[in-house]
Order: structure tokens, then C-alpha cells, then sequence
């Protein structure tokens, strides 16, 4: 997926959310012509804590000589959102993935003596973007920075090569669990690197909850 197609996307999840609200708008009309001493649900300052299992797309640089290839990481996640009473809610997270990790067995050649190349790929994201709750499930859609590094360890030697591509996101949210101020979805997502050629998926479980609330109740 090009960041000209996540664009295309903005556009059209922003139509879906856009019919979203209507019907969410009237949903709210409805619930207040039959339960007057209902108050509306106050907008809130919401911090957010993702855990969750990445799955890498790609294969490693020399496949034939690879001898252990993990394409199964781990990923977590902090954010910070407004939550309000429209339909689109704005966030900006920031993220680190240990991603994939390799060994590959190189024989003897130009950078000296046989040996096992360890790699490891891990990428930082930091990105705002917008949700949207359409009952229990939530929209999400973000663009950031990513920085994604790359170590290579060979026999005594280290280097790190890092890259620092625009990077989307995608994302669908199930709500499990929900009170007054604290909130726990499963979480499905899919975040591309353009730039690097990195492209991962998720699914996790993240924890939200209400660091202040403005008006609507306590």
C-alpha cells in the first residue's frame, strides 16, 4: 500500500465516518426524546496502552543461507486521544516493534572469515491520525514518521543502518469491555513503511481510559 493509496483511504473512511454520524447523531436524537434525564457521555482526555504479536511481511536477504528466520515480534504502544462527542476523534501514538530477527551463514568472501549474521529489525512510529466508534468497533487511521533500524552483528563487528520513511496505519477495534472511565479492546491493525519496505500487522490488546473528563458528568 503506496501513502498515496493511505490517502485514498483518509478520503474514504472519512465518507464512511461521515455516514457514520448521521446515523450516530441520530441515535442520539432518539435516545434523548425517550430518556430526557439522560445526560450525553462528556468528552474525555484518553490514554491509551497497547500490548500485542506482530507478524512481519518479506523474507530475508540471503534466504538460501538462512538458518533461523523469525518473522514473529512484538510490539507496544502508548497514546493520547480527545475523545469527543463528534464522530471523528483525533490521537497521536507512539510505538516500538522488536520485528524479525535472523541468522544467516556466510562462508569465507571479502568481509573475511566464515561466520553467522545476526539480524534484527525493530521500528519506532510515531504517528497522529484520527478514530471513529461506530457502536463496539473502532475506525482507525493514522500517518507518522517511522524509524526503522536495522543491526547487523558479525563475528565482532556491529553496524546499524536506520531509515526514516513516512509510514501508514490502519486499524479495527473491538470494545470488550467498557465503564464509566476505563475501556479494553482487541485491536487489528496494519502499518506500511513505504520507504523501507517494511510492512507489518498486529493484532493486540489495548487498554484506555479517561485522564479527564470535560463536562457531561463526573
Amino acid at each position: 500500500m503506496s501513502l498515496g493509496r493511505a490517502a485514498l483511504s483518509l478520503f474514504t473512511v472519512a465518507a464512511i465516518l461521515g455516514a457514520a454520524a448521521s446515523a450516530r447523531a441520530a441515535d442520539t436524537a432518539d435516545g434523548s426524546a425517550s430518556d430526557s434525564s439522560t445526560s450525553a457521555a462528556p468528552s474525555s482526555l484518553e490514554v491509551s496502552a497497547l500490548v500485542g504479536m506482530s507478524v512481519t511481511q518479506g523474507e530475508p536477504a540471503y534466504t538460501a543461507a538462512t538458518t533461523s528466520f523469525r518473522r514473529v515480534g512484538v510490539y507496544s504502544e502508548l497514546g493520547v486521544g480527545y475523545r469527543s462527542s463528534y464522530f471523528i476523534d483525533p490521537f497521536i501514538s507512539v510505538g516500538y516493534g522488536a520485528l524479525a530477527s535472523a541468522d544467516t551463514k556466510l562462508p569465507d568472501g571479502e568481509w573475511g572469515s566464515a561466520g553467522t549474521l545476526h539480524q534484527n529489525l525493530g521500528v519506532w512510529f510515531i504517528s497522529p491520525g484520527i478514530t471513529s466508534d461506530i457502536w463496539r468497533f473502532r475506525l482507525r487511521l493514522g500517518i507518522g514518521i517511522a524509524i526503522v533500524k536495522e543491526s547487523n552483528t558479525f563475528h565482532s563487528d556491529k553496524n546499524t543502518a536506520t531509515q526514516k520513511p513516512l509510514a501508514a496505519q490502519l486499524g479495527l477495534g473491538f470494545n470488550c469491555y467498557e465503564t464509566h472511565r476505563f475501556r479494553l479492546d482487541f485491536d487489528l491493525r496494519y502499518v506500511k513503511a513505504q520507504g523501507a519496505d517494511v510492512s507489518f500487522g498486529l493484532f493486540g490488546v489495548t487498554a484506555r481510559g479517561d485522564l479527564l473528563t470535560f463536562g457531561g458528568g463526573n
